[in-house]
């Protein structure tokens, strides 16, 4: 039989070509577009830099966006990531093999869309915000963390998304999800056509489009729109004896916003839902009083003083009930609340 002999010359080629299927990619991907204010720290540097096209991203890499900023990271395995505006991302692990990936991503604050590759073997592929985590594996979402809340719109395939604690939900194309710190995550709900959660989702996929025309302004909005959409979702949960559901809900909200109205209002709803369907007079109290000491707003912070006193006459602690309810007429001597509240003083101070 004859042996052939293999020049020394193909040698490297062919042990490559063998080896390469068991070997993960260096890079994680690379910065494809982006308009806009974009800048990227690389974990080799650790600085700050304004953002270069076709700027390859390692694992430890962020990329953060100003203003009017929109990025397009395309991962190695074909996945995009679109950055939005004021958004922080950081890539903390990727790894690509033939029959294995695995990512991890890592968005601090900020709006995000994800359309995740598909891929035939083992998949690990994860986005997490500080209070969230989103597994995927061939899909399209987006998710959207301020503060400690999150919200996230399915758009194509499934999302498998765990809270800060709980069981994950299966989040599928036009659904929404929430979650906040110390919450699980919602069940999801469907996104109607003509609502606000269409107007907000509407926006947020213009805002992760680096080249779609986008409203800055109703952007800046999307939180606030949020929060009034959660307000009034925490009504009907609470009417529909959903309570805990309820003050997630409510929670969700004051996270959401910095506007001092709805902060209050959320913080009165989920007093109110502690005390008139939780029985936890001392959780409602603490609720009520966080809108007595920071919110001088009205009508919640009449109710709040109202409703603190009542439940204070019932833990029978007289003095608190006084008062507050003598606080009540003072501040409110037109209040809907004043003849009941003057019947409350005179039985206290019989005591």
């Amino acid at each position: 039989m004859e042996v052939r002999r293999i020049a020394p010359s193909f040698i490297p080629i062919i042990f490559f070509i063998l080896i390469m299927p068991s070997i993960s990619h260096a890079s994680a991907g690379f910065l494809e577009s982006f308009s806009g204010a974009v800048f990227l720290k690389t974990k080799a540097t650790g600085k700050w830099a304004t953002a270069q096209k076709g700027t390859a991203v390692e694992p430890g890499d962020r990329v953060k966006t100003g203003e009017d900023g929109r990025a397009l990271v395309k991962l190695s395995d074909g996945t995009k990531l679109t950055i939005a505006n004021l958004t922080e991302l950081e890539i903390t692990g990727y790894s690509l093999k033939k029959s294995e990936r695995s990512a991890s991503l890592f968005l601090s604050s900020g709006k995000m869309r994800a359309i995740v590759s598909k891929f035939s073997g083992r998949s690990d592929f994860k986005v997490k915000t500080p209070t969230a985590v989103s597994g995927v594996r061939g899909t399209d979402f987006i998710v959207m963390n301020q503060g400690e809340a999150n919200v996230l719109f399915g758009e194509d395939g499934q999302v498998e998304v765990t809270g800060d604690t709980g069981k994950p939900v299966a989040l599928k194309p036009a659904m929404m999800t929430e979650s906040t710190a110390g919450s699980e995550a919602l069940t999801p709900v469907r996104v109607e056509d003509g609502t606000a959660l269409a107007e907000a989702r509407a926006d947020l996929e213009a805002a992760t489009d680096v080249e779609a025309p986008v409203a800055w302004e109703r952007v800046k909005d999307l939180p606030d729109l949020l929060a009034r959409w959660n307000l009034n979702y925490g009504h009907y949960l609470a009417d529909s004896t959903r309570f805990k559901e309820a003050l997630d809900v409510f929670e969700i909200a004051f996270d959401l916003t910095i506007l001092p109205g709805i902060k209050a209002e959320a913080r009165l709803e989920r007093g109110t839902v502690y005390s008139r369907n939780m029985n936890d007079p001392k959780r409602a109290i603490a609720e009520y009083m966080e809108v007595i000491d920071e919110y001088d707003i009205e009508p919640f912070l009449e109710n709040a003083v109202y409703s603190a006193g009542l439940i204070r006459m019932e833990l029978k602690e007289r003095d608190e009930a006084l008062r507050l309810f003598r606080r009540y007429i003072s501040d409110y001597p037109e209040g809907s609340h004043r003849s009941t509240v003057e019947i409350f003083i005179r039985e206290l101070e019989k005591e």
